[in-house]
């Protein structure tokens, strides 16, 4: 999980900034006047720094899009739209300098006026500081968006082999990953369950493996899957050492077994280079066998036979035999 900067919005950032410069009550000089403008740039550098500091930290808390592995840069882009978190950057960085530019030239005019104008002078500086925060309230709401999305990112080890599980929605894909591994993904009896993907881990003898639970594919062309799906396709894109794609024949699912069969057909052509083992799930409903191995999360036959399947593709990195 990404450790990101809390966001603050646009009325809570001019609180904390003028809230603090609030508290400063008490200022340094020789006479009244002369103390009386010092409190009034006191407060307005104090408002100034919080606000350009704040801003700041958020623009540098964020990871920088094009340094990303291709497999994050791809799921950033899919989750938030890379192009308007840019712009979101863009923009309070943008404000972040404004807000120092104009704190500088603030303090400056207070010093040189009349103490009588202190007072007036602080006002028009917090309303223009105001003014700038009030311009990119729509880029903090957009990084508040963004945050909650990328903190959800899975953390993956590209040193380590990495399976991908992929297959129909519904079809046991959660379950799998859960019986497998320490993974936790949610599991619930409707399709689309898996909104993003998640990560588990298992060990056999001194290795260690990571399995993706990838939310279910529809067959169908790229251009009319939804963001959900697409995070599936860029975890086969990017990660897959194996793919382990499970089929449900049982019908439970609630999609024909031909649609899932013309998904894997479709999985291989996209990706001919990553190997597939096919299995089939809910074994403890299956009516009649299949030329697929059998396996059933519930009880957990056969799970221990799909690893070694699975891990014997990517010892081999040579695709998996079996029927189509």
């Amino acid at each position: 999980m990404l450790d990101l900067p809390t966001v603050l919005l646009a009325d809570e950032l001019l609180d904390k900034a003028f809230g603090r410069a609030a508290k400063a009550t008490i200022a340094k000089g020789p006479d009244r006047a002369t103390r009386q403008k010092n409190l009034a740039a006191t407060r307005v550098q104090i408002a100034g720094h919080t606000l350009e500091s704040s801003l700041r930290a958020y623009v540098k808390g964020f990871p920088s899009l094009d340094r990303l592995p291709p497999f994050y840069r791809e799921l950033v882009d899919i989750l938030v739209d890379s192009g308007k978190l840019k712009k979101h950057l863009g923009a309070v960085d943008w404000a972040s300098g404004t807000c120092a530019d104009l704190t500088r030239s603030a303090v400056r005019r207070i010093g040189k006026e009349a103490a009588r104008h202190s007072l007036r002078l602080r006002k028009e500086a917090f309303g223009r500081l105001a003014s700038v925060v009030g311009q990119i309230a729509g880029d903090l709401e957009g990084l508040v968006a963004a945050r909650t999305a990328l903190r959800r990112l899975p953390v993956v080890d590209p040193d380590i082999p990495t399976i991908v599980v992929a297959g129909y929605p519904n079809v046991g894909k959660s379950a799998f990953v859960r019986a497998a591994s320490s993974g936790r993904p949610k599991i619930a009896d409707y399709p689309f369950t898996t909104k993003r993907v998640s990560i588990g881990h298992f060990e056999r003898g001194a290795r260690r493996y990571q399995v993706l639970d990838t939310p279910g594919l529809l067959d169908r062309p790229m251009e009319a899957r939804n963001r959900i799906e697409r995070q599936a396709v860029n975890a086969l894109a990017h990660l897959a050492d194996v793919v382990l794609f499970i089929l449900d024949p049982t019908g439970t699912a609630g999609y024909p077994l031909e649609d899932q069969l013309r998904l894997l057909d479709s999985v291989r052509a996209t990706f001919p280079d990553t190997p597939v083992v096919v299995v089939a799930t809910k074994a403890d409903l299956a009516g009649e066998e299949t030329p697929y191995p059998q396996m059933s999360s519930v009880t957990g036959d056969g799970v221990q036979v799909a690893l070694d399947l699975a891990l014997a593709a990517v010892t081999s990195r040579a695709p998996a035999s079996g029927p189509r």
